[in-house]
């Protein structure tokens, strides 16, 4: 599956603009995803959730085909 991993503000900046699917994963799973909200040095904020900037990969990828709930 291709996918591209967000680092940088531009990249941040890009996937709020252009509306991109964000996966976010920690510690190897699956911990988030949908559309960023907003962002700053230390988290970003995907569908009113913090994730932080040093502890998560943060993967455009295209959007998954069903619904996923993720635990709090």
């Amino acid at each position: 599956m291709n996918h591209t991993t967000l680092q940088f503000d531009i990249d941040f900046e890009n996937a709020i603009f252009f509306g991109y699917y964000v996966m976010v994963v920690t510690d190897e799973k699956a911990s988030g995803g949908g559309l960023i909200e907003s962002y700053d040095e230390k988290y970003v904020w995907i569908n009113g959730r913090e994730h932080l900037r040093t502890q998560s990969s943060f993967n455009h990828m295209p959007p998954p085909e069903v619904h996923m709930i993720f635990p709090n």
